[in-house]
């Protein structure tokens, strides 16, 4: 039986690739306290602040994620994937924050 565990994989993980699973944990981590906050009926607002803070980290991940794959569909192809192009963009319209936080829903 071969082995290619999960443990031998990420050892031979690129340093960028460690670095992302680095910052989920850390997020994964914030979750967990969160959980623990609740259970401890700790205030609202310190809650709210906590989610916050996770919210962004999430958000801050995402965007590496995918400027990590813009970066790697440009500089590997010798001609862009453009429909892997046109996802990814649209994934980072759907993630960048809307300018006008009342104008979501609303028709012009």
């Amino acid at each position: 039986m071969a082995r290619n565990s999960l443990v031998e994989k990420l050892e031979t993980l690129p340093p960028q690739r460690k670095a992302m699973l680095n910052r989920l944990r850390r997020v994964e981590g914030q979750l967990r306290g969160i959980q623990r906050m609740i259970i401890e009926d700790k205030p609202c607002y310190d809650i709210l602040l906590q989610l916050s803070a996770a919210r962004s980290a999430m958000e801050k991940a995402c965007m590496e994620i995918l400027k990590n794959n813009i970066h790697k569909c440009l500089a590997e192809a010798q001609s862009p994937d453009f429909a892997n192009l046109e996802k990814l963009i649209e994934a980072l319209i759907d993630l960048s924050p809307a300018k006008d936080p009342g104008a979501e829903g609303e028709t012009k």
